[in-house]
């Protein structure tokens, strides 16, 4: 019988179907009430054409529908390029993605060894091949380059030992075209680079936290702010970087940041490792992750402490200078942390420092005008404790080394916290007095 009725295969399908468990040759024939020679005649040619399957249970033949699906049809289903070898090396089977990539038919794959075919894409395979070994066992899996129509591509390769049904082994390439994912992580590694470069040159100060605060990255110019190395600093929470009743401001800020806000232009107080407080411009942007979640924050921090000073005495500059600046004695205004930075002070004081510009003054910390450092931490104490002092002496000394004692009357200004923020001073020499009442030669003349 060399030609099939179509109607009596769709009822054997139909009646096979109907079985899940298998069907007898006679009970098929019985239940369609045809010849049980020709049920058989139609099952042997269902069974050559992969449509049916037949075990041996018992004595009996029992028939199902095919269960089993073509690799052919589960090879196109795949966006991979797959390439069956034989132990051979020739090509037996590939899906419809490797001729359209190498612009052939399959027909010209087909049968041929993968030695015999010149495509740089094959070449590439080859190498893998080669560098595989004859006697590895298992998956293996690497990453091939080539050239095609003039551009450079990237394949993931996986090399899968596959066994046929005859007995013989050969070896599947189930190949994944990664091209576009090599051009954007080349691209996504060149923006980095660039960002990174941007960062570390900028002159402004770039800080990164994660999600729970912890400074994650630190430019150069951070480190000339807050004086502290990137070494030191990493892994510590920003919190160290606010003076004393400041935290809540930047938890409030970090909150809002995290929850997808930008923060522009807020002015803040910041404090270096040794302790001075700033007053900084900060921007505070969301960090996000690829699929959009807030991986962290980025702070730009721009000292503007002497901005502020700038203002302030541009705001009381013709009163003070209208006051001051005929007065034989000194007057001054400093900032009120350890160290402290002279804001402002009349040209006697300049003077009696040993200073000629009021910059030179304000380049240098308060404290390294005193013979002892100690003092000046005296002095701060007892105008938190008193907000005045008056005619307390102090020995002090010129950039020259050369000493000298003054008395010094001073008013502390403090913020909401109680920390001295400003004093406000004035300052008489009584060097020459001191010498006097000491026995000590007067060094001036």
């Amino acid at each position: 019988m060399g030609i099939l009725d179509q109607e009596k295969v769709d009822k054997i399908k139909r009646v096979l179907k109907w079985h899940q468990r298998g069907i007898t040759i006679s009970d098929l024939a019985s239940e369609m009430k045809i010849n049980r020679n020709l049920v058989a005649k139609y099952l042997d040619m269902l069974l050559i054409a992969g449509q049916v399957e037949m075990q041996v249970i018992g004595a009996a033949k029992v028939f199902f529908l095919s269960r089993r699906v073509p690799i052919s049809a589960l090879l196109e289903f795949s966006s991979d390029l797959v390439i069956v070898f034989d132990s051979d090396q020739r090509i037996l089977q590939v899906n419809e993605q490797v001729p359209l990539l190498l612009e052939t038919g399959k027909e010209v794959l087909i049968g041929k060894t993968i030695h015999e075919l010149e495509n740089p894409f094959i070449r590439a395979l080859r190498s893998g091949w080669v560098a595989r070994g004859p006697r590895e066992k298992g998956e293996s899996e690497s990453d091939v380059d080539c050239i095609i129509r003039g551009e450079e591509c990237h394949f993931r390769a996986k090399m899968v030992p596959t066994a046929f049904e005859d007995g013989s082994d050969g070896l599947t390439f189930i190949v994944e075209d990664i091209t576009s994912r090599k051009k954007y992580e080349e691209r996504l590694r060149i923006s980095e680079t660039r960002y990174r470069g941007l960062v570390q040159s900028s002159g402004e100060a770039i800080i990164g936290n994660d999600p729970d605060g912890n400074i994650l990255g630190w430019n150069p110019a951070a480190e000339r702010l807050c004086r502290y190395r990137e070494e030191e600093i990493l892994g510590k929470p920003m919190s160290l970087l606010v003076p004393a009743g400041c935290e809540e401001d930047l938890s409030g800020i970090l909150k809002r940041v995290h929850q997808g806000e930008s923060i522009r232009r807020h002015e803040m107080k910041m404090m270096r490792k040794d302790g001075a407080v700033l007053d900084v411009l900060i921007t505070i942007s969301p960090i996000l992750g690829e699929n959009g979640t807030i991986t962290g924050a980025s702070s730009i921090a721009r000292d503007i402490t002497g901005e502020k000073m700038e203002q302030y005495l541009r705001e009381h500059e013709d009163q003070y200078r209208t006051l001051v600046e005929d007065l034989n004695v000194g007057i001054y205004r400093s900032t009120g942390d350890p160290r402290g930075r002279f804001v402002w002070g009349n040209t006697a004081l300049l003077n009696i420092l040993g200073y000629t510009t009021i910059s030179d003054l304000q380049n240098i910390p308060v404290i390294d005008v005193f013979s002892d450092p100690a003092a000046r931490l005296g002095l701060l104490d007892e105008l938190r404790k008193k907000q005045f002092v008056k005619n307390r002496i102090l020995h002090l000394r010129k950039p020259d080394g050369t000493p000298i004692s003054v008395s010094v009357t001073a008013l502390a200004e403090f913020d909401e916290n109680k920390n001295v923020v400003f004093i406000n001073g004035i300052v008489q020499d009584i060097t020459q007095f001191t010498n006097l009442n000491t026995g000590s030669p007067d060094r001036s003349r």
